[in-house]
């Protein structure tokens, strides 16, 4: 499935945490796009085993790797960090 727009990798990404991480009675639309999971003040709070977790996932869905451990915690850390790495790995120049 081609991921031509941000706004479509941002939806998806949103699917993808709330089955990777079984939230219940979390729509994909609660999810806030620029703030950190990390802080409390999101919708979703996650920990760094979250962060394995989705990173897993996020490999797989988008075709993308992400071997760094510090990058990791930097792309997983927004909707729009993780949005726009996948976006930036599939339209390098």
């Amino acid at each position: 499935m081609p991921f031509d727009s941000l706004e479509d990798i941002k939806l998806e990404v949103k699917k993808l945490i709330i089955e990777t991480l079984k939230f219940e009675n979390v729509k994909p639309e609660d999810i806030l796009d620029d703030v950190s999971f990390f802080s409390g003040e999101n919708t979703i709070k996650i920990d760094s085993i979250d962060v394995i977790e989705l990173v897993v996932t996020i490999q797989k869905k988008f075709s993308v790797k992400i071997d760094d451990q510090n990058l990791a915690k930097d792309v997983v850390s927004t909707v729009n960090t993780i949005a726009e790495f996948v976006y930036s790995q599939h339209h390098k120049a």
